[in-house]
């Protein structure tokens, strides 16, 4: 039997940091693949998450502008990896509250 495996990249994101876990696309790949039983095939795994926020808002108190420099380079590494395929939303910074 094929299957496909769905992963919500945030979700599995709090989860491997709150076990202790290095959050990268060699770890994404190994739960996918560890998401599939002994009688099972791995079809495709859908990846949905969205790249880190990328600006220079200004603080609410001291208006200075804080940079936030978020890469997506290993989105691209882990849609480079065979049968994954990798989904992406939109991040809006919606400002801070004091």
């Amino acid at each position: 039997m094929k299957a496909a495996v769905f992963i919500d990249g945030g979700h599995l994101r709090v989860l491997a940091r709150q076990a202790g876990y290095r959050y990268d696309p060699d770890y994404i790949e190994a739960v996918a693949h560890a998401c599939v039983g002994g009688d099972e095939t791995l079809l495709r795994v859908l990846y949905y998450d969205c790249a880190p926020y990328r600006g220079s808002p200004k603080l609410p108190v001291s208006g200075e502008p804080a940079a936030f420099q978020g890469s997506d380079d290993w989105l691209k590494v882990l849609a480079a990896k065979p049968q994954f395929a990798v989904r992406l939303g939109t991040l809006k910074f919606r400002g801070f509250e004091p």
